[in-house]
């Protein structure tokens, strides 16, 4: 670890960058609200027609495949994720932050492990706590703040690639055993 050098994840990601317009007006929308996710498990897309639903007011994040979708609400609750596919029309809640990496300097899926360590998560809880809000809660800045140590990138892309698969056997175990306990 000696040659990882230490970045602020402000000065190699963006925070929010895309936010829907009613403007764009799509017939449909695919929404991720932040309690339909728990360690990039999610729950439900909820699917909105809005030529007769009313879209929520909160439906405005833009994502892309390796955004990082982080619950600025109590963070210990680990309402998070890294977009790998996405349906149609699809929007998160202006309730995450969405943090996509420069590619050139950080793996994404290095960087959803490193921020879902409970070290970091425990570190953002702790900011929400001292928050000014009637709840505990956090700012994209606070995770802009954030400094990590990194490795170089292909180290990186091996870590987060391995981490990845070991998340993707979990889950297929888990489903079998699901199929087997019905």
């Amino acid at each position: 670890m000696s040659s990882w050098n230490k970045i602020r994840l402000g000065d190699v990601c963006t925070t929010n960058a895309n936010t829907y317009s009613p403007k764009e007006n799509w017939p449909f929308v695919n929404y991720l609200d932040t309690g339909n996710i728990v360690d990039n498990k999610i729950d439900s897309i909820q699917y909105i027609d809005t030529k007769k639903e009313k879209l929520p007011s909160r439906a405005r994040r833009k994502v892309c495949k390796d955004s990082i979708v982080y619950s600025t609400v109590r963070p210990n609750q680990r309402h998070f994720g890294i977009i790998k596919a996405q349906p149609n029309n699809f929007l998160v809640s202006t309730g995450f932050t969405v943090i996509d990496v420069n590619k050139q300097i950080l793996d994404a899926d290095f960087l959803y492990y490193r921020l879902t360590q409970n070290d970091l998560v425990e570190t953002l809880h702790s900011i929400a706590e001292q928050s000014t809000s009637a709840y505990p809660s956090i700012k994209a800045s606070d995770i802009e703040d954030l400094e990590i140590e990194v490795p170089h990138i292909k180290m990186q892309a091996t870590i987060g690639g391995f981490l990845r698969n070991l998340d993707d056997k979990i889950r297929c175990n888990e489903a079998i055993n699901d199929n087997l306990a019905a």
